[in-house]
């Protein structure tokens, strides 16, 4: 075997409940004795803790990726594994990492003794890598067994994070009696035509906070408290109902359904590429009052339609402060106000021009993603999906998502630099044009905040009535209002 000066070792172990790193550091000295025997320099040492290789586990191995990235380039010429098991449990993945290591020729050894150098060698690697994927799977099966064993009996899932009303720890065999009752006033509120907002609003004043993250709570968490199914006693595996569980529970089963229909009745269908920005402004303004992101749609009266930002009650700010709903106002004067100051700045400017071109079109990917998330949601609503997995797939997709938003808006930014001129791009108002004209504000806007100008109309309202943060300002000081710049 090539004697190998630059080695990596790559360390791995499924679960570490108590974030110690012992298995870790046990695999690590074997390596490291191992390389001692051989000659062999150690570079650097990848450890990937608490994240499984099986064929079951959707988690990304960065630290894997890195150890490929480095041997592909020349940074380490060897990699030193414990056992082929730590190094991965997927016979494609180990079909890969064997055709790379022929093609970039890094050196490759386990404490195990296998040889790659000889076509036996890989041979022998290859069903050993496939024995430890059928244990994997093996392993998988009895565990999935256990679990319908332990919902047939009535016996919910004991894992998963703590669901309000429910005692942390104790398996979902035990509640907490507060918590009970906000779930109980809530759906009365519920069942008289009350919103989930004014549920939050309610539990929040009551001194309540979400048992995830502890913060205040909003619609949206109302929402998710009572779609879980384990509030009614509700037994599911993989989609279909088992039975009622052999726990307290703070509903009735009945309760459960009736909190479905009322919230299925609130729910409207989101049509496909409704996540786009359809106002210039949105998500640049901010309420005065209580710091919380304004939203822009569309209203009406007996006489007209016409387009208004509001602050939701419902909505939570970055530092977990609930919007306060105090503050309304019409939306095109603060667009017509913004525009101004968008485009003096823009006269003001020196044409940059660059050499380069960006051609990225993420439009496609963002509708496939968007139709994903509008698939997702009607699953779920058909109970086709358990909560976890639905909120915990939402999750990962809406953060795909909002990169995919970045890297066009970036995108939009890098173009809108190479135009001769900017100006021109800024006053075409049409919707096609409508990133680029956000991404242009964005290098002239950091943030809007909206104070409120009181009950009746004012033609027009005072200029003060909104403030500019340019870019690379800090926002006034708490307690501000328009009144001391005059």
């Amino acid at each position: 075997m090539p004697k190998a000066t630059r080695v990596g070792i790559y360390v791995r172990i499924s679960k570490d409940r108590k974030g110690q790193e012992l298995g870790i550091q046990r695999q690590e000295k074997a390596c490291r004795e191992l390389c001692e025997r051989l000659g062999w320099t150690v570079l650097k040492v990848y450890p990937e803790n608490d994240i499984s290789a099986s064929t079951t586990s959707r988690k990304p191995r960065p630290v894997y990726t890195e150890i490929l990235k480095d041997a592909r380039s020349g940074v380490i010429d060897a990699i030193v594994v414990y056992s082929i098991d730590r190094l991965t449990r997927r016979i494609t993945e180990l079909t890969t990492f064997l055709e790379e290591q022929k093609e970039y020729g890094f050196a490759f050894a386990t404490t195990e003794g296998e040889d790659t150098s000889s076509a036996s060698g890989r041979m022998i690697l290859t069903i050993k890598g496939a024995v430890a994927q059928q244990e994997t799977e093996r392993m998988s099966e009895r565990v999935n067994s256990a679990l319908l064993q332990r919902r047939e009996k009535g016996k919910p899932h004991a894992g998963g994070p703590r669901v309000f009303g429910f005692e942390h720890g104790s398996g979902f065999q035990r509640l907490v009696p507060e918590e009970v009752k906000l779930i109980r006033l809530g759906y009365d509120m519920l069942m008289d035509r009350k919103t989930p907002g004014e549920v939050a609003r309610t539990w929040n004043d009551k001194g309540s906070r979400s048992s995830g993250s502890g913060t205040m709570w909003t619609l949206h968490k109302v929402k998710r408290v009572y779609r879980s199914e384990r509030l009614g006693g509700i037994i599911t595996y993989k989609g279909q109902v088992l039975g009622d569980s052999i726990y307290p529970h703070p509903l009735t089963k009945e309760e459960w359904e009736n909190i479905q229909t009322v919230l299925d009745s609130r729910a409207t269908p989101v049509a496909q590429g409704s996540g786009k920005r359809k106002h210039l402004y949105s998500g640049f303004l901010e309420c005065a009052n209580c710091n919380v992101s304004m939203a822009v749609q569309w209203a009406s009266d007996k006489t007209r339609t016409f387009r208004q930002t509001r602050c939701q009650p419902g909505r939570t700010g970055a530092d977990g402060r609930i919007g306060c709903g105090k503050v309304s106002r019409a939306y095109t004067w603060i667009e017509d106000r913004l525009n101004e100051v968008v485009e003096a700045a823009l006269i003001a400017r020196q044409p940059t021009i660059t050499p380069h071109r960006f051609g990225v079109d993420l439009t496609g990917d963002i509708s496939r993603l968007e139709e994903r998330i509008r698939l997702l949601r009607l699953r779920w609503k058909e109970q086709k999906l358990e909560d976890e997995d639905y909120f915990d797939a939402l999750g990962h997709l809406r953060a795909e998502l909002q990169s995919l938003r970045a890297q066009e808006a970036a995108a939009a930014v890098a173009q809108s630099q190479t135009e001769v001129d900017a100006l021109a791009v800024w006053r075409d108002d049409t919707m096609q044009n409508l990133e680029r004209r956000r991404a242009i504000a964005a290098t002239v806007i950091a943030k809007v905040e909206v104070y409120s100008i009181g009950r009746g109309r004012r033609k027009p309202p005072e200029i003060d009535s909104i403030r500019v943060i340019p870019v690379g300002q800090h926002s006034p000081a708490e307690g501000h209002t328009p009144a001391d710049d005059r």
